[in-house]
């Protein structure tokens, strides 16, 4: 690796400025689990590291009314023991515990999860599907963005030069209302998701009031399968629906072949994924939900 020099700010507006002064020669590090590899290969070449360690305020899962709040230095296993969670998001701590090893989740961020954009991230499909956003800050004033438009290419996302991810706000999921998350992957510890799923069921009575299917590790960003979610609304459930629903969602996915799997395979990983989490999402859901 080439030298760098580490700068260790102790508030968000100092870390903002360090980061618009150094521009494209600086980048955020928090947990370290994606940028230290990144430097090592030589897949980034930078000459400043901007670290979040002193800040305050940043490693909290705080409840303010109905969401919960998870700063952006959380760690993955903090978020995957975390019982705030559990009680509204199994599905978040399911996606935080199935990631790599527990030294690495000891060490990862759910910031840095999200903010690396990388396609198989575990965390974002499971914050899609419950609709979550995101805290930015520049230091002198902060916006909110819904994940859904946080991501537009791998390794891509709207954060600007001088902004830091600085919080995960997750709403009330609601009553009748169950999200599952699940996976393939090749192998044991720290394995990356070969395609992956998080659906989101609503139940009203004997129908599904709405439905959502967040697709992962299947495109260049998490993406919702948008014609397999609107097939959900207003119907009976059924094994037949799911199964057509599932077939939608494998359609809608945009795979690409690589060394963990093909694009056919990735497809039909998809298909059984989905009519799992159907299942599971429906019975939980009539069972009283998240």
């Amino acid at each position: 690796m080439r030298d760098f020099i580490i700068h260790e700010p102790d508030n968000i507006g100092g870390a903002c400025s360090l980061l618009l002064e150094f521009g494209t020669q600086a980048r955020i590090i928090a947990g370290g689990t994606d940028l230290l590899v990144d430097l090592k290969q030589h897949n980034i070449e930078i000459s400043h590291l901007v670290s979040l360690a002193k800040i305050g305020g940043l490693k909290s899962i705080t409840t303010i009314g109905d969401e919960i709040r998870i700063g952006a230095l959380v760690s993955l296993n903090e978020v995957a023991e975390s019982l705030t969670v559990k009680k509204r998001l199994r599905a978040l701590c399911k996606a935080a515990a199935s990631m790599a090893s527990k030294q690495i989740r000891n060490q990862g961020t759910i910031g840095g999860n999200i903010a690396s954009a990388v396609p198989s991230a575990d965390l974002p499909p499971a914050l899609l599907a419950a609709g979550a956003h995101v805290i930015i800050t520049s230091g002198e004033s902060e916006r909110k963005v819904p994940m859904s438009n946080f991501f537009y290419g791998p390794r891509k996302t709207v954060l600007a030069v001088g902004e830091i991810l600085t919080q995960v706000v997750i709403p009330s999921i609601g009553k009748k209302t169950a999200i599952i998350y699940k996976k393939f992957k090749l192998r044991g510890a720290n394995a990356l998701a070969v395609a992956s799923v998080a659906t989101r069921i609503t139940v009203a009575g004997n129908l599904i009031k709405e439905g959502r299917i967040v697709l992962g590790a299947v495109a260049p960003v998490p993406m919702i399968a948008e014609l397999a979610s609107e097939m959900l609304a207003g119907q009976i459930p059924s094994h037949n629906l799911f199964f057509r629903v599932a077939e939608a969602a494998a359609a809608e996915a945009k795979p690409i072949s690589d060394i963990r799997g093909s694009r056919e395979y990735r497809k039909e990983l998809i298909q059984v994924l989905t009519k799992q989490s159907l299942d599971e999402a429906f019975k939980r859901a009539t069972g009283g939900g998240d």
